[in-house]
């Protein structure tokens, strides 16, 4: 069953890949889906995919491996297929069948790209220490490195006994044995080092230019035979920890007839995502792409970009997911408003005239429950509450980062004058107005209420599957409990709101049916497998923002496309 999991999974990724470039000449093969626990393999293979696919002349699929632990009697795949694979793994050895395999194929004449953590792989396994040239630590549970602040840092698994130490000092290339394994200065921006302007994926490059937020690796061990240094990079020692020389951050390998490309750029921790400023500077996307299209065929046809870095300015592109789009202006110009039922003591106009029972309806808001005003300088949507309504986004949503501030007013309303200041935000809201309470629409809720911010609701139908436990007459979010259905209220793990007056920070991560709720940056709530009334996957809609009978404001309201959840977040929520 696992085989056929990850197979259809790999022909999903795939699939968009070969209909957007459907003449690309260069098939790739993206090897991912294992990492330590420095490393995000989810958002580096995004990036990595999308940097590909960018380029225009490559036909990307991507194969994830079952995760760090299990079985990999299944990962066999069909190397000679592929005119190059990128390798964006960091974990156990494969089976020998899969390693021979490799291991022809790159002898044969395949290409080969190994990106930044899959150079810490496989210490043990000789042919791969010769095709890579030079590596790091070693494998996923061998990556600990410890750093000392003062004098010469220690390292990491691969030492002397792998090969020497490659840097360039003075100008010169010096090949050292003196003991020691590989270290890192912490992340920063540092100076690379242009040191073959002849090879094809460096041609046209300047001698010296910006890398953005990354790791310099330091001191890697192996054969270093047949190399060929292209760029080094160099830290500022003042910040610690760093080499005192050049390292060699991109260089070719000649592997038999294959060519090999490493990079030891790309890194991206557990809280980075596809945005991260390591993943997206030009340099770094400019070695993949050139890199990948030499490894594939010897040439390099791209052009280097007229913005490519320069020593004294930093060049950075970012993907689609990291642009926020601003939801709120003055005119509430993404939103429409629906009116539910007024209370019998809500006082209106004598022109104006109400159907007992029956919802005011779309866009007819004669008490300006909803409205807008500025604030040092900044718009705030404004809401009286005093009539239950919903302000609901004109489009529909998914896969998606919402955030936005809130602060509670001082008024309340009837019926809700001796309970606690009540809102909310839905998502996935669909169907008809009026589904819930002749107001609201079938969707999900992220409570907002005094004291029960990021609460999770199900309003008119839909179901979700979460884990939590029955303290008292309460059932509460619990991340230590097996996932059960539910529909109902559930009780946030936490209470995190602060005191009435000061703004809150609202965010809802959404991927297809899956959810997390933070409040002020502290993860309270997880949901996954929603489903609709008619037990359909719950996977995009609208966004309402509540007016329930009591004033609150609203401010910063913004949302961005993403591709996954950050790795931090999801680990916490136990997704």
């Amino acid at each position: 069953m696992k085989k056929i999991v990850i197979g259809i999974f790999c022909l999903v990724i795939a699939l968009p890949s070969i209909t957007a470039f459907a003449n690309s000449s260069i098939d790739a093969l993206l090897v991912t889906g294992r990492a330590n626990k420095y490393h995000n393999w989810e958002a580096t293979s995004a990036a990595i995919n999308q940097h590909l696919n960018d380029a225009g002349i490559f036909k990307v699929t991507k194969i994830v491996t079952s995760p760090s632990g299990e079985s990999l009697d299944d990962f066999k795949p069909q190397w000679h297929k592929y005119d190059v694979v990128i390798l964006d793994y960091e974990g156990e050895e494969w089976i020998e069948s899969t390693k021979s395999a490799f291991v022809e194929y790159i002898k044969n004449g395949g290409g080969l790209v190994l990106l930044h953590a899959s150079d810490n792989s496989f210490p043990n396994w000789k042919e791969y220490n010769d095709i890579i040239g030079m590596g790091g630590w070693g494998a996923a549970s061998l990556h600990s490195p410890q750093l000392s602040t003062k004098g010469t840092p220690k390292g990491g698994s691969r030492n002397e006994k792998w090969g020497p130490w490659v840097y360039y000092h003075n100008g010169k290339l010096v090949k050292d044995t003196s003991p020691g394994g590989t270290f890192h200065p912490p992340g920063q921006d540092f100076l690379a080092t242009t040191r073959n302007f002849e090879h094809p994926i460096t041609k046209g490059m300047p001698e010296n230019w910006l890398i953005s937020k990354d790791e310099l690796y330091s001191r890697l061990r192996g054969p270093a035979k047949h190399i060929d240094i292209l760029v080094t990079g160099f830290a500022d020692p003042a910040k610690g920890r760093a080499s005192l020389y050049h390292e060699p951050i991109l260089f070719t390998v000649q592997y038999g007839k294959g060519r090999v490309v490493h990079s030891t750029l790309g890194h991206a921790g557990l809280r980075d995502t596809s945005d991260a400023e390591s993943l997206n500077n030009l340099g770094y996307i400019t070695t993949l792409q050139r890199g990948s299209e030499w490894a594939a065929t010897g040439k390099v046809t791209q052009e280097l970009p007229d913005d490519f870095p320069t020593a004294y300015t930093k060049s950075n592109r970012v993907t689609s997911s990291s642009h926020w789009t601003n939801l709120l202006d003055n005119d509430l110009s993404d939103w429409e408003i629906f009116m539910g039922v007024p209370h019998a003591s809500v006082e209106f106009d004598d022109d104006f005239s109400v159907e007992e029972g029956k919802p005011l309806g779309v866009n007819v808001d004669p008490k300006g429950v909803f409205s807008t005003k500025q604030e040092n300088g900044e718009t705030i949507l404004h809401i009286t509450g005093e009539v239950f309504a919903g302000l609901t986004s004109k489009k529909s949503f998914k896969n998606y980062h919402l955030q936005m501030k809130m602060r509670w007013g001082d008024k309340k309303w009837e019926p809700r004058l001796d309970k606690k200041r009540d809102s909310g935000v839905l998502y996935h809201a669909h169907g008809e107005h009026g589904a819930f309470w002749n107001v609201w629409k079938s969707s999900l809720e992220y409570q907002v209420q005094e004291s029960d911010m990021g609460d999770f609701i199900t309003l008119a139908g839909p179901k979700a599957d979460v884990r939590y436990s029955k303290q008292g007459k309460r059932h509460v979010f619990d991340v230590w409990k097996d996932y059960q259905e539910w529909d109902g209220y559930l009780h946030a793990q936490v209470e995190a709101d602060r005191p009435h007056g000061e703004w809150n920070t609202l965010d809802i991560y959404v991927i297809e049916d899956q959810a997390i709720h933070l409040i002020n940056g502290r993860v309270v709530m997880a949901l996954k497998n929603a489903k609709d009334k008619n037990g359909q996957p719950l996977t995009e809609g609208q966004l309402q923002i509540q007016s329930e009978a009591a004033e609150v404001d609203y401010k910063d309201i913004r949302i961005r496309h993403i591709q996954h959840f950050p790795a931090l977040l999801k680990q916490k929520a136990k997704l």
